[in-house]
């Protein structure tokens, strides 16, 4: 065999190697694309339910700040009533009288 045939032979090798590696390449990035629109779909859902829990969490948090302020102002009425009742019972003081001289 000829130097030449050799060199023919390496670059039909070399070729034959070079379009399996293309091919493994192409593969991996089809199953690579694959891949990321599966993780994004799951990180789409993932984000889909938090965002439910935020609005459900929310919606319970302006449920507490209403019912609170309802509470405030019974609480601050009730005071109100209760000072005035409190200042009308109250007994007057005494004054001192003063001495005549």
């Amino acid at each position: 065999m000829s130097g030449k045939e050799r060199f023919e032979l390496l670059l039909e090798d070399l070729h034959t190697n070079f379009k399996v590696v293309v091919e493994r390449v192409i593969a991996l990035d089809e199953k690579f694309d694959t891949k990321i629109d599966e993780l994004k779909m799951e990180l789409k859902q993932d984000i889909a339910v938090v965002d439910a829990k935020v609005m459900g969490l929310a919606k319970r948090l302006d449920t507490v700040e209403e019912r609170l302020s309802r509470e405030i102002t019974e609480v601050r009425s009730d005071l109100a009533d209760h000072r005035n009742n409190t200042e009308m019972h109250k007994i007057p003081r005494k004054r001192a009288l003063k001495k005549a001289v």
